[in-house]
Parts: C-alpha cells; structure tokens; sequence
C-alpha cells in the first residue's frame, strides 16, 4: 500500500508539472509537438533536481536516525555493565591523564588545577532536583569547579536549579552525551543490548488480522443488520453486495486455517 501511494505520489506530481510547463510552452511555441516534448523535457529536468533534493535531505535524516539508535543501544548497554565507569575513565584518559575513578564518578584534574567530575548517573528515569543534590552531596568533598552529569533524560527544571550554584553544572542526556562526548572524543562504548525494532506491518499482516476467527462475530453481525433493515427500507444493489462480502469474509474467518494458527508454549 505504501509503494502504491508512493508511486501515485511521483505520478501526480510529474502531471502537474508537465501541465504547468505545458501552459506556458503553448503561450511562447506554436507547434503542439515541440510544446509536448519541451514540457516532457522540462518535467524531467525538475524532477531530476527534487531527486537530488531528497536524496541529500533522506541522507541526513537516515544519519540523525542512525545516531539516535545508536545513542540509545549505547546507554542500554552501559546500564547493563558492572564496571561502566572504567569504560568512561578509559574515554577520558584518551585526552586527560590526570584522572582518578571513584565508587559513582571520574574526577579529572588539569594543569591549571581545575577539577572536574564526570559524573555519569546512568537511571531510566528522568533526571531529578533530588538526585542532582544527592549527587552534589557525593563530590562535595572534592571541591570540583565543574560537574558534568551524564542521564537518561533530565526535566527543564533541573537546568534552572543548577544556576542556584557558584560551580558549573552541566547535563547531558543520552543525545547530547554521544554527540558531545563519544563523537567529540571519537570514543564509543561497545553496544551489547539493542531495543528490538518494531517490525513494518505487511499486507500478510493485514489479512491475519482481518480474516482471524475473532472477526467472524462482527462480519456476521453487520450483514445480518444490512440483510435486517432491507425487511424496512428498500436498499439498492451495493448494500446487497456489502452484505454478501461480510457473509464471506465471516467464512472465510471461521474456516480458514492459515489465519487461525494456534501455537502452544510450554511454560517451564
């Protein structure tokens, strides 16, 4: 169905161009065969440039995509890992040597004696004002002049609270963590766990679904409505044919094997 609306798609749009260069090849050219065949020409010449258009832009949106998935395989993944912090101190000693891993955090310490945590809080729910203290109270021993906390998710008003402190607090979500951190510092967490895509329904799909013996009940209930009301009020031929399709389809429901498979599973 999806194909067919597709090439509808392209069909319409390439009418209406060659119309649209037909009218005004007719006003300029005289002959009918040199308008037919410079419109023709001149449909071809737009729909090469849309191609182009769309290739670039289908390109992009299949990156983004790409990165999206793998941001969040990645974060799967790293929730999933014992050790995740040495995965993150291994990151960060690809350009700061100077780093020591704690039970929950990395400090990092420069030349210029600024501290820096990372501090990677790796939950499924959104970042909260709870654990933005909670985590505040873990490094404030270490006295750091800035914080970088990495989540899942984080609400909008957790970028307003963190302007209560003098020290800087940044937060990333796991978007924001791959492009600023795993691109930035080319380093990538091996992905282990994947969310499992959510398969494209087929036209298979479709007749399971409307020719499963669950359907037979209603099929055999709206033909027995339309068959009803013709006792009442005199009905044309097409709700005759309804009804007769409805009785069909409620057979074909009832009686088909294909679309009423059941699969037992042993439990233990």
């Amino acid at each position: 169905m999806n194909k067919f609306l597709f090439i509808f798609k392209i069909i319409l749009r390439c009418s209406l161009i060659f119309l649209l260069a037909f009218i005004w090849c007719r006003y300029f050219i005289g002959e009918l065969w040199i308008c037919l065949i410079t419109s023709f020409l001149i449909t071809l010449l737009i729909e090469f440039f849309i191609w182009l258009f769309n290739k670039k832009k289908n390109l992009k949106e299949n990156l983004k995509l790409y990165e999206k998935e793998k941001a969040e395989n990645i974060f799967l993944s790293l929730t999933a890992e014992a050790d995740y912090l040495n995965i993150f101190l291994e990151l960060v000693k690809t350009r700061h040597k100077n780093a020591i891993k704690f039970d929950d955090f990395i400090e990092i310490k420069h030349e210029d004696n600024n501290k820096v945590i990372l501090f990677p809080y790796l939950k499924f729910g959104n970042l909260q004002i709870d654990d933005i203290t909670l985590i505040l109270k873990k490094c404030s021993e270490l006295n750091p002049d800035k914080i970088v906390i990495l989540c899942n998710e984080y609400d909008k008003i957790t970028q307003s609270f963190i302007k209560n402190f003098d020290m800087e607090i940044v937060l990333l979500d796991k978007y924001e963590t791959y492009k600023e951190l795993y691109k930035e510092y080319e380093f990538f967490p091996e992905i282990k766990l994947k969310y499992k895509k959510e398969a494209k329904k087929t036209i298979k799909d479709l007749l399971a679904y409307s020719f499963n013996k669950n359907r037979t009940k209603g099929y055999i209930i709206s033909a027995l409505i339309l068959l009803l009301s013709s006792f009442f009020v005199r009905m044309n031929l097409y709700y005759y044919i309804v009804a007769s399709l409805l009785l069909i389809f409620a057979l074909i429901s009832y009686t088909n094997p294909k679309y009423n498979s059941q699969h037992t599973k042993e439990l233990l």
